[in-house]
């Protein structure tokens, strides 16, 4: 595979994961505010954050 398709990719899969991060912070968020704060909002939330820096940490990796 060609590097600079391998590091479009890992790109990509970092825009989804970041997005899918904001999604799970605004739900960590809303449980918070109802009242009725929840584990697995949080663990969904610490997930993604661990996936996310993994593949920023492999772009980092790749330059």
């Amino acid at each position: 595979m060609h590097p600079v398709a391998k590091r479009q990719r890992l790109e990509v899969l970092i825009g989804i994961l970041g997005f899918f991060t904001v999604m799970a912070f605004v739900a960590a968020v809303v449980e918070v505010f109802r009242g009725d704060p929840g584990v697995t909002p949080a663990l969904v939330l610490l997930g993604c954050l661990v996936l996310s820096g993994l593949a920023i940490t492999a772009r980092k990796r790749m330059r």
